[in-house]
């Protein structure tokens, strides 16, 4: 018996979760975090149904907040065992939990002082001891090495090309006389994305995961976004104006640091400063250089050279939130980059509610944005918004910029499947919203001849 239960990512975009279960062993893939929408805090208090005195091991594929934020819970619930994932992986994954943590504490004591008559306040799901009692099972393992992870069950993580230490997961699952290979494809990235080597499909496969986070289109090419960003940055400098940038912590923020570098290097742009606004991303970036042999050609022929891809003299971060706050009153051109990436939380709903009534300002949005998010009011067009319970005119020019995704857009993920389009593998679309992965599919079917399922949480399939 071999089955698989989907606990998260099933036709909405967070709350990564798999459950895999055999006669001799329970596997579990990733346990993000659900974001975005009004019931996210109740499905993230909502464990998937596993006896977890029988789950075996965790397979973590990267350390985005949607695939690892609910490991905590599993520790608090007395799961013992260890989270396999790439050593850049367990290094990321401890800053962003770290972080979600705090932010978690912030919030509720913020919530008990304002608490009104019969108001009861919401623990977090985990406090930071919960994180530190979770990091110890982080147990690192290399790319492309096979290691037997549960009776029965071995692993090999294959480089996803999305962010530093991203894998897709190639599990080799014997079941009596039979073996079954699964493949888990986590969040793939783009082909050509600056820093990182490209995305791998792990062949071969019998049954496939694959995500489907822009299943319905393709990004615009990198060069004609890097163009308007550039044309945005030359505007903003000549008028003096700042440049408010939301973006993920890990990946988002880094890439968008090398390409500004790139500007910069190449003479396209002069003395424009760029502040990193993000303890947790500042902390990542910092990662990166530990990381070299993981680079790509480019960053690599920019480290020969003597120079650093995400450090350049016109470059710097801010130490603490007083130095955040002085970018508030500061003057001149620059730009500022900070998380989170939806605008659900964190110091860019400070920036926003500074520059958002201010003509002359910037909002650069250049990643996804989920549902009921504050950065999809603004892509949508509001023409208010409320930030901290004040009412706020939205003055500033919105930018939308498609290109700079970390994850594969549509022909990216057709052309990761392509090498499983002879031996035609069971195929389940996850990670995505119902509307891109309907469109993927049907091209998938069109273009390679693959018929592919999609899952909704709390379905369970057998093989």
């Amino acid at each position: 018996m071999i089955k698989l239960g989907f606990f998260g990512a099933a036709g909405e975009v967070t709350g990564s979760c798999y459950i895999l279960k055999t006669d001799r062993a329970h596997v579990m893939v990733d346990m993000g975090m659900h974001q975005g929408e009004k019931v996210a805090d109740e499905h993230n208090r909502r464990l998937p149904p596993v006896d977890l005195s029988k789950l075996d091991t965790v397979v973590l594929t990267h350390a985005h907040l949607d695939h690892c934020g609910r490991l905590p819970l599993l520790i608090k619930a007395g799961y013992r065992g260890p989270i396999h994932c790439t050593a850049p992986t367990a290094e990321v994954t401890s800053i962003i939990l770290r972080d979600s943590a705090h932010l978690q504490e912030e919030d509720y004591a913020r919530f008990v002082r304002r608490l009104r008559g019969n108001e009861v306040a919401r623990e977090p799901l985990y406090r930071c001891e919960d994180v530190e009692q979770t990091l110890p099972h982080l147990t690192s393992l290399d790319y492309n090495v096979v290691k037997t992870v549960a009776e029965g069950i071995s692993i090999k993580l294959v480089d996803a090309g999305h962010i530093l230490g991203a894998a897709s997961v190639q599990m080799t699952v014997q079941d009596g006389n039979r073996t079954v290979t699964i493949v888990f494809s986590g969040d793939v990235g783009q082909m050509d994305a600056p820093i990182l080597r490209d995305p791998i499909t792990p062949t071969p496969a019998d049954v496939v995961l694959l995500e489907s986070t822009y299943g319905d289109h393709d990004h615009q090419p990198l060069d004609k976004t890097c163009d308007e960003l550039l044309s945005i940055l030359r505007e903003a400098q000549a008028t003096g104006s700042k440049v408010i940038i939301p973006a993920f912590a890990v990946g988002r923020a880094q890439d968008l640091i090398f390409h500004i570098g790139e500007f910069l290097r190449s003479g396209q742009l002069k003395n424009l400063r760029v502040v990193l606004d993000s303890p947790m991303a500042s902390a990542v970036t910092a990662l990166y250089s530990r990381y070299t042999d993981i680079y790509d050609e480019r960053a690599k022929q920019i480290l020969s050279q003597h120079m650093q891809p995400l450090n350049y003299p016109e470059f710097s971060y801010t130490e603490s939130a007083e130095d955040s706050k002085k970018l508030n009153d500061a003057k001149g051109a620059m730009v500022i980059i900070a998380a989170n990436g939806m605008c659900t939380g964190g110091r860019i709903l400070h920036h926003l509610r500074h520059n958002l009534p201010n003509s002359t300002a910037h909002v650069v949005i250049v990643g996804y944005q989920g549902t009921g998010t504050l950065g999809r009011r603004l892509v949508d067009g509001a023409k208010e918004v409320s930030i901290f319970g004040q009412h706020l005119p939205v003055a500033a020019k919105i930018h939308t910029l498609g290109g700079f995704s970390a994850h594969a857009g549509q022909t990216g993920l057709v052309n990761w499947a392509r090498p499983f389009q002879q031996r035609k593998p069971r195929l389940f679309l996850t990670h995505g919203e119902d509307g891109p992965r309907k469109i993927l599919r049907d091209r998938l079917k069109s273009e390679l001849g693959l018929e592919s399922e999609m899952p909704y949480y709390g379905n369970e399939v057998e093989f």
